[in-house]
């Protein structure tokens, strides 16, 4: 089986390295928070998901934090949930025996896969006075002479250079939706000319971009993300590198 990324949908995305599958911030529920409606499916159905290795979830939003679909998850099977520092408690919540809690730049490795948890431009708006509202987080997955590396929810930062000097990436997965109005965002997450600047910082390979396009949580119009990315790669020459991929399409190494 090839190495592949597929989008699922919005930052849920499916990484298989070398037998192993992952799966990061998974959603499928219809809303976020009840009010933010679904405008696409799934690009897999549940039903239809492989056996999840690990689970990584980047931080505590309910667009990436989702309780009900970690439940369905944990009812499949014994998969290794792994989140930032503090937020262990939700994984526990959800019946999971296997709850990795992790900080910037820790490690963790079994059967062949290493997950280094780094640094995120973020802050989590779960609930008022939420004490784990920084426990935000990215991760660089490395698996079968494979790095990917997710970047969850973030802004623009330094970071992303150091990122991009410690590892040899191959695929980037950043987003580049919600950010209208930028006075709300534009220090919570990327904006599609933002996250090709932490691209190139990044030095990866491949650009995958994720968070857009699946639900109505910001005031862009819904397929304006990728068509700004476009546009600043062609800027660039850059634009081979850059793979839009549709709910459920799959990028191959």
């Amino acid at each position: 089986m090839p190495d592949s990324i597929t989008l699922i949908n919005h930052a849920t995305v499916l990484i298989q390295l070398g037998g192993i599958s992952i799966l990061t911030d998974p959603i499928y529920s219809l809303t976020v928070s009840y009010l933010f409606p679904r405008m696409q499916k799934p690009g897999i159905p549940f039903k239809e998901l492989p056996s999840i290795d690990h689970i990584l979830l980047s931080h505590s939003d309910y667009d990436h934090l989702n309780m009900k679909t970690l439940r369905r998850l944990q009812r499949r099977g014994n998969s290794t949930v792994v989140l930032p520092k503090g937020l262990g408690p939700y994984g526990d919540k959800a019946g999971f025996r296997d709850v990795v809690e992790m900080s910037s730049w820790e490690e963790f490795e079994r059967d062949g896969l290493r997950i280094t948890c780094v640094p995120a431009k973020h802050v989590s708006k779960r609930k008022p006075g939420d004490l784990s509202a920084t426990a935000c987080c990215g991760y660089v997955i490395r698996a079968n002479n494979r790095t990917v590396y997710f970047a969850g929810d973030s802004a623009y930062a330094d970071f992303f250079k150091e990122i991009g000097s410690r590892y040899d990436i191959d695929v980037a997965l950043l987003p580049i939706g919600a950010y209208k109005p930028e006075k709300w965002f534009k220090n919570l997450h990327l904006h599609p000319v933002t996250a090709l600047q932490a691209f190139q910082d990044l030095r990866a390979r491949h650009l995958v971009p994720i968070h857009w396009g699946t639900f109505w949580i910001s005031d862009e119009p819904m397929g304006e993300p990728p068509q700004k990315l476009l546009a600043e790669a062609e800027r660039f020459g850059i634009h081979e590198k850059v793979h839009i991929l549709r709910n459920g399409e799959s990028f191959q190494f």
